[in-house]
């Protein structure tokens, strides 16, 4: 099920009050006041357009009498709805959503220090074993044994380059501000790479590109980065075959561009779902990942002024079939 987006701007007479203090989670709210409000007012009518309710005589009275309760229905729903969406309540949400991306931010700034200070002390020795590796290998047979316990030496080495380049991810910038990105073209590239394998696994791909859509802030190698992560959890979470969808779609006037990855796979518990973005926390079997992918996804989308979120069903329902859904939000460059 895609995730609609609550960012359009609506018309309100409600609301023509002072700024708050976050204008743009503000007027998320507001768009769902009227989405609520909508979807209520139209549920009542749609029981007697199926016919559940039929006058069994004097249509006009009938119909002057739906028209009567049916506007005090309105005006209750309304004046409800208005109190719930209260100026103060509005700005209480915007601020406890705000305060809590503040907090997520801070935890992933104090970890990418640590992170950079860890690294930087392994990575000083493992380029001298990595280097003494190399000088043993020139002067050893290839065929023989020592040959094969160096290789062997090498490998894992870099094997733990490759998790202290991982770490050093969190501390480093996201490059040149003015750069800017092709998501289309990044996400279709990517697909030429990694599709034929999906397809191999029975993983069936639905790609869906909005024509005319702006450039992304960031560079291309970020953005390969954040594609392949989503791409390979979804991957990992549909071991027997399923599908995955992908699409790119543009909202605000073409200002805020969003980029959608759906797959059908085992999804992710409740209990678990804030939790996913948290540095080395993982749900894969042991040695099949350090928990760093969504981690750095989300340093990287943050660094460009966006968001990522998810949407998770560990079993199929009513119109939230069973899988995961990631949803990433940023400013048109």
């Amino acid at each position: 099920m895609l995730i609609t987006s609550l960012g359009r701007r609506v018309p309100s007479t409600q609301f023509k009050k002072k700024p708050m203090a976050y204008p743009l989670k503000t007027e998320k709210i507001r768009s769902l006041f009227w989405m609520i409000f909508v979807f209520m007012a139209g549920s009542a009518p749609f029981f007697f357009l199926l016919g559940f309710f039929k006058p069994r005589q004097d249509y006009l009275s009938w119909i002057f009498l739906f028209s009567a309760v049916y506007g005090l229905y309105l005006f209750s729903i309304f004046f409800y709805l208005r109190t719930v969406f209260s100026r103060q309540n509005i700005d209480k949400m915007a601020e406890i959503s705000s305060i809590a991306e503040e907090i997520q931010a801070e935890k992933l700034t104090s970890l990418g220090t640590m992170s950079a200070g860890i690294a930087h002390e392994i990575n000083n020795p493992l380029g001298i074993i990595l280097g003494y590796c190399g000088l043993l290998l020139e002067k050893t047979e290839p065929e023989s044994q020592l040959y094969i316990d160096l290789k062997t030496i090498e490998r894992q080495g870099l094997n733990c380059k490759q998790v202290v380049d991982n770490l050093l991810t969190f501390t480093r910038s996201s490059g040149n501000p003015e750069d800017k990105a092709d998501l289309n073209e990044i996400i279709n590239k990517i697909m030429t790479v990694v599709g034929p394998g999906l397809r191999a696994q029975g993983i069936s791909l639905e790609c869906s590109y909005h024509s005319g859509l702006s450039p992304a802030p960031g560079n291309i190698q970020k953005w390969q980065q954040v594609i392949l992560n989503l791409i390979n959890n979804a991957k990992t979470a549909m071991p027997e075959g399923g599908t995955l969808k992908i699409w790119t779609s543009s909202q605000n006037n073409r200002k805020t561009l969003e980029i959608g990855f759906q797959d059908s796979g085992t999804g992710i518990p409740p209990q678990i779902l804030n939790r996913i973005f948290e540095p080395f926390f993982t749900t894969k079997n042991e040695g099949r990942g350090i928990g760093l992918g969504l981690s750095i996804t989300y340093g990287i989308i943050s660094a460009y002024g966006g968001t990522i979120s998810c949407r998770s069903e560990i079993k199929d329902a009513p119109g939230r079939p069973k899988g995961s859904t990631f949803l990433i939000s940023v400013p048109a460059a």
